[in-house]
């Protein structure tokens, strides 16, 4: 039974999941780089989920929701804010890759939200109203025209005796 399985399965991407994540060099266990990198991994994670799981304008009101702060970094870490994000050799990078996450779950929610808006569920009542006149003025001209092609055809193929009982010719 493995053996079935196993024929779906690509060994690069088994491999690539059992294995650690590549850090960046700026990141260190021996200061408190290692901890922040991997609090905003984990928040990102969790953001991530949240996006994926709601999708109503209303359910992303609070920018908590959607977005990694520095003071919630801090508080996963247990260093106070200015500590890892002004004082310290890798604040900069640590900002980089914050404002990295930032963006990426920015255009997930903006991804989200418009896909959710989009069509007729994202216009007002009167683009709706005049869509529908548009809509019904066209079919009108449609129906028309194809009814006239059809009668039209039809009595170019009526044979020449039909024609002549019916008068038409």
């Amino acid at each position: 039974m493995s053996d079935y399985l196993d024929e779906f399965l690509d060994a690069d991407a088994l491999e690539e999941s059992t294995a650690k994540p590549i850090r960046p060099n700026w990141v260190s266990d021996s200061n408190s780089s290692g901890a922040a990198y991997e609090a905003i991994q984990s928040l990102y994670q969790q953001k991530l989920r949240y996006i994926r799981q709601h999708s109503k304008k209303t359910d992303f009101i609070k920018k908590s929701t959607s977005e990694i702060s520095k003071s919630e970094v801090a508080r996963v870490v247990g260093v106070k804010m200015q500590a890892i994000f002004h004082s310290v050799n890798y604040a900069s990078a640590l900002q980089k890759e914050l404002i990295e996450k930032n963006d990426k779950l920015l255009k997930t929610k903006d991804a989200k939200l418009a896909s959710r808006y989009s069509g007729d569920k994202g216009k007002t009542k009167d683009e709706l109203i005049q869509k529908v006149r548009e809509l019904k003025a066209r079919d009108k001209l449609i129906s028309k025209t194809t009814t006239d092609e059809v009668l039209e055809l039809t009595l170019q193929r009526l044979p020449l005796d039909v024609k002549r009982n019916l008068k038409l010719v």
